[in-house]
């Protein structure tokens, strides 16, 4: 089995929407500087020895300035994406196609995490995805409660859905996934087990960057649930230190600059 990253550009976003706190106003410094944070997009490519290409994550979509209403280019900016970033260009740069992609496995199904699968659009490809976070997403869309988070272009009911209703399911052969709610209802972290460079523990936004998960700094004003986030913070790092795996954070550009330089091997 073989474990790689991809790359697909870069948000910039106000600071607070990732840390609980960040720029909050106080007595002393009433007027604090607003910090924009860089947050990388990044999808992880599989090589499975028994079930072929399995991605997870999917990225924003090529088409994400014509399909995002206005506000969110406003206050979710993607500030770097070429035409190199496209998930199809992607996996083009490790010798494959759209048409080898076996399975998908969403962490979430937010527009920069799963909007990409409008290039699956007519496919039989499997989508596997938290039974909670597929619901919440067609919710989500119908009424517009969430509308912008969660966009209809991708939210097909003819795509190849798969729920996984499990708290901790094992989906391949060395590949588990555990429900980690809190950013999401239905927020999904995967273990891959790689013997030779040790196991990799992927968080999608369940922790944006090290400082929620290293020094339990809670999301900010993207928590959907405080109490949930708590439990999944406590039982992922329980996982990472059952087995001392190397843990990838669902936007952190240093960690992916650490992970993105090699492929790692079983």
């Amino acid at each position: 089995m073989k474990l790689h990253l991809m790359d697909f550009g870069e948000l910039t976003m106000d600071q607070g929407w990732f840390l609980e706190g960040a720029g909050t106003s106080t007595l002393s410094n009433p007027n604090p500087e607003n910090v924009g944070r860089k947050a990388k997009m990044m999808g992880i490519l599989i090589e499975h020895p028994k079930h072929g290409l399995i991605l997870y994550e999917v990225g924003p979509g090529p088409n994400y300035k014509e399909l995002w209403p206005g506000l969110l280019h406003e206050m979710f900016p993607i500030t770097s994406y070429t035409d190199e970033n496209r998930l199809d260009r992607q996996l083009k740069k490790v010798g494959y196609n759209l048409k080898d992609v076996s399975a998908i496995v969403l962490g979430h199904m937010h527009i920069d995490h799963a909007g990409g699968l409008e290039l699956f659009s007519g496919t039989d490809v499997p989508i596997y995805v938290h039974e909670l976070e597929l619901k919440y997403a067609f919710y989500a869309v119908a009424t517009k409660q969430d509308y912008g988070a969660y966009l209809p272009y991708y939210i097909d009911p003819s795509l190849n859905w798969k729920a996984i209703e499990e708290p901790e399911f094992e989906l391949f052969e060395g590949i588990t996934v555990y429900h980690t709610p809190g950013h999401t209802p239905g927020c999904m972290a995967m273990k891959v087990d790689l013997k030779n460079t040790g196991p990799f523990v992927l968080t999608t936004d369940t922790f944006f960057f090290k400082e929620n998960y290293d020094d339990e700094r809670a999301q900010g004003w993207l928590i959907r649930d405080r109490l949930a986030w708590w439990r999944s913070l406590r039982k992922i790092k329980n996982i990472v230190a059952r087995c001392n795996a190397h843990v990838i954070f669902g936007h952190d550009p240093e960690v992916f600059v650490e992970y993105s330089k090699e492929t790692f091997y079983d």
